[in-house]
């Protein structure tokens, strides 16, 4: 078989969108109300399938075609279908699926067949489409917002157990296998049993199994858990189906963190991943480089997150990088910004307590400077911390609102890259940064607003880490579709207005010049006439 792709051995079940039948119709003519389907075909058309037919071997009988197959995909998923039975039914009844598959109709098991088996190249597909928008200039794609979201995962909750939970079963376990044990040995020693030996030492087996399982399940949560606050982790819990998903508070079951990058100015999705911890941290840095891997770097490009982004590390790679980042701080009100103390007497006007902003670090020489004008040095480290403390705090009249440690001595704890949060927490104080944040929260939510709400994806199909960034992928291709063909539609409608304009304009023009020409008419009427007034006054 030929195709744009080049020779492909294995033949495929033949389908034409166009071909007229008995009554004059095509299957074009079902879909001309919706122009979805036809631009997810040409879509499909424009992108490089040759790793997906490569796949298809000349074994075996014909097969539905990739194009078509991935086109159905794609556009279900633009649609918030996720259900392959759903889908096999739309396929045979509803006219837009119809066109897709060209009037063919592959049952539930070859479409979870084929999503399944592909989704390791959707990552390719994802970026091609999004060079493609990028190709045809629909942003300069100069602003970036990143968040995060919670997704249940497939698994049920009823899975989901907490340490002594895995205990009391594994325990049950053991009494089971024990007393499967004992029954075996009764019956190699001539007893009678309702059950043979061979099925009673199966059954012991799959018991055992499920025990390993249960003891690796309890493993990971282990390991889990030293991730967490020590006030979480007595309660937090492992799916044991699907260890992979994780306790996610905010949706209370188990399910993944899903992360995106989003264009400010068209709400396209620029970058996608799925992780299984419960928190935003450590991911900026991540997506902000899969955005620049996918349409190219920019140095003009800005990048824009709320505060569950915000690290130190990921401050200083950043600004190391000299990349111009807007990053949200949870203790911006406690960070010592400012450039001298907080005045003496109104703290004790106000008799409130005193905050590390009330003090502050000057850098060069490394000490903090306290409203009463006294000097906290460096004394000692502690991990990532230093501490800082003052020598002498008896008789300063703020005392009783500072100070609070044993040692009757102000301490303040300083992160050792606790600077870059420092110039990030100025960098916030300005009116261009209060405008970038505000501008993310009208833009990335609401991309989230739409795949929850408007497409429905509050739950992953597919089970496991690995196959739900796939389907992820797929979700974020169903939404930029969505975003695509709006911004299509636009381009058209404007188009329309500047032909309008412009005839309109042709229009005027012609009739200026008739008008001139006419006038030009008269002009010579009048003139005539007043050439032989003047010669007949004249000849009186």
């Amino acid at each position: 078989m030929l195709t744009k792709f080049g020779t492909i051995s294995m033949g495929f079940l033949p389908y034409n969108r166009s071909q007229m039948n008995l009554l004059g119709y095509s299957i074009d003519d079902f879909a001309k109300d919706d122009p979805k389907s036809h631009f997810v075909v040409n879509l499909i058309s424009r992108l490089d399938l040759s790793a997906l037919y490569a796949r298809y071997s000349k074994q075996g009988g014909d097969s539905y075609s990739p194009d078509m197959m991935l086109a159905l995909w794609f556009y279900a998923y633009s649609n918030g279908i996720t259900s392959t039975r759903k889908l096999e039914d739309l396929c045979k009844y509803d006219t837009r699926y119809i066109y897709i598959t060209g009037n063919q109709r592959p049952d539930h098991s070859t479409l979870s067949r084929f999503r399944k088996n592909h989704l390791d190249l959707l990552s390719n597909y994802f970026v091609e489409i999004l060079l493609i928008a990028q190709a045809e200039g629909i942003s300069s794609f100069n602003e970036i917002a990143i968040d995060g979201t919670k997704m249940q995962s497939r698994s049920s909750k009823r899975h989901s157990h907490t340490e002594d939970g895995l205990d009391k079963q594994i325990n049950k376990l053991k009494e089971e296998i024990k007393h499967y044990m004992q029954r075996c040995d009764f019956v190699e020693q001539g007893a009678t049993d309702e059950l043979d030996l061979e099925t009673l030492r199966a059954e012991k087996e799959r018991l055992e199994r499920l025990e390993q399982e249960l003891l690796e399940r309890k493993q990971q949560l282990q390991e889990h858990k030293q991730e967490l606050k020590k006030e979480h982790r007595t309660k937090h819990q492992i799916n044991t189906k699907e260890p992979d998903a994780r306790m996610m508070p905010k949706i209370k079951a188990s399910g993944y963190n899903g992360q995106i990058a989003v264009d400010m100015e068209t709400h396209l999705i620029l970058a996608n991943d799925v992780v299984s911890k419960a928190n935003d941290l450590g991911q900026f840095i991540p997506m902000q480089q899969q955005v620049e891997l996918n349409i190219g770097s920019d140095k003009d490009r800005g990048y824009t997150a709320d505060s569950g982004y915000h690290t130190n590390s990921d401050l200083k790679e950043l600004e190391d990088k000299r990349v111009d980042a807007v990053i949200a701080d949870p203790q911006l009100s406690n960070r010592s910004i400012q450039t001298v103390p907080t005045d003496k007497n109104k703290l004790l006007e106000e008799k409130r307590k005193l905050k590390r902003s009330d003090f502050v670090y000057h850098e060069q020489d490394d000490y903090y400077e306290c409203p009463a004008g006294k000097k906290l040095f460096r004394v000692e480290e502690k991990g990532d911390k230093i501490i800082y403390r003052s020598m002498d705090c008896q008789g300063c009249p703020l005392f009783d609102l500072c100070v609070s440690n044993k040692k009757n001595l102000k301490q303040i704890y300083r992160s050792k890259r606790e600077i870059y949060s420092e110039r990030m927490a100025k960098k916030l104080k300005t009116d261009q940064a209060k405008e970038r944040l505000k501008r993310r929260a009208t833009t990335v939510e609401p991309v989230f607003g739409n795949l929850k709400q408007n497409l429905g994806f509050h739950r992953f199909s597919l089970s496991g880490l690995e196959n739900v960034k796939g389907e992820f992928i797929l979700m974020c291709i169903g939404h930029n579709i969505n975003i695509l063909l709006k911004e299509k539609v636009k381009r058209s409608i404007a188009e329309k207005i500047m032909l309008s304009l412009q005839k309109y304009e042709q229009d005027i023009t012609f009739y200026k010049h008739i008008f001139a020409f006419f006038v030009l008419i008269l002009i010579g009427k009048i003139n005539r006439r007043l050439f032989i007034l003047k010669s007949v006054s004249c000849f009186n």
